[in-house]
């Protein structure tokens, strides 16, 4: 990666040791609770959280200290339709709207200072076109406005500001780890896998967000120490969130590949 693991950087007096940053993806974001888990299991200690999207969600369940066992029963009681049901015609909460009721049935604390981890959220300001990192205060608003995907979801306001999904300009919100830890991980679960033969247009649009993703997320991937990318996600749908073990044993497979290959977490006393 662009940084160098020097002993200088390791010492670092940056208020944090480990940080780990989170890319959206909609269902694919699974992944992520794949990879914590098997982080836990190698004894690697996480100080810090940063996530756009869905990214955002799983660093807010981990943040609360819900374990990747808890986290994948909560995954497993998300009512797919909910999630997809956009416009007037849906019966009861759906979209952002049961997103919000989910959110407080399974998790206790309602701000930032309450959680067990400091967790920073990545939104898109839509009237500056910049992205924002909130860590501070009440913790649903910045949540909903981070998975708040255009046109889908529409906006949220905070404060009198319009935002929306961080990861239309973020995807892998780095930089407030870089600026606190001392080294940095960043996990991406929207591979661009070679694709042959004719897409309908669900396909078509599903292909384009990956591009999109993946583009503003290479010079981020530049910012880690370490960086980890989901393979086989490809084959997953945005919306696939009835397949939340088999997306989390894709992320748990990759993540302890990765810590069997990279030896310098065993160097740095990471494990």
């Amino acid at each position: 990666m662009g940084n160098d693991l020097t002993l200088q950087n390791i010492a670092a007096t940056k208020p944090f040791r480990l940080g780990l940053a989170l890319s959206g993806g909609a269902a694919r974001g699974f992944a992520h609770i794949g990879v914590l888990r098997a982080f836990e299991e190698a004894g690697v200690e996480i100080d810090c959280i940063s996530g756009s999207s869905i990214g955002s969600l799983i660093g807010l369940f981990y943040a609360a200290g819900k374990t990747p066992d808890e986290m994948i029963e909560i995954a497993k009681k998300i009512k797919s339709k909910k999630l997809k049901a956009i416009g007037p015609f849906h019966f009861g909460k759906a979209g952002l709207d049961y997103v919000k009721h989910f959110l407080k049935k399974h998790v206790e604390q309602t701000t930032f200072e309450e959680l067990q981890k400091k967790l920073y959220v990545c939104v898109t300001n839509f009237q500056s076109g910049r992205y924002e990192i909130i860590s501070e205060g009440v913790i649903l608003p910045a949540i909903l406005a981070s998975a708040a995907i255009p046109i889908k979801y529409g906006q949220q306001t905070i404060n009198g500001v319009t935002y929306v999904d961080g990861g239309m300009v973020n995807n892998l919100p780095v930089e407030p780890l870089r600026e606190r830890c001392n080294i940095v991980v960043g996990i991406s679960v929207n591979p661009i896998e070679h694709r042959t033969g004719k897409m309908n247009l669900r396909q078509k649009i599903m292909r384009l967000t990956e591009l999109i993703l993946n583009e503003n997320e290479i010079r981020r991937i530049e910012m880690c120490d370490f960086h980890l990318e989901i393979h086989g996600l490809g084959a997953i749908g945005f919306e696939d969130y009835d397949r939340v073990r088999e997306i989390h044993d894709l992320g748990y497979k990759a993540a302890k590949d990765f810590l069997a290959v990279n030896h310098r977490f065993e160097l740095l006393n990471l494990i």
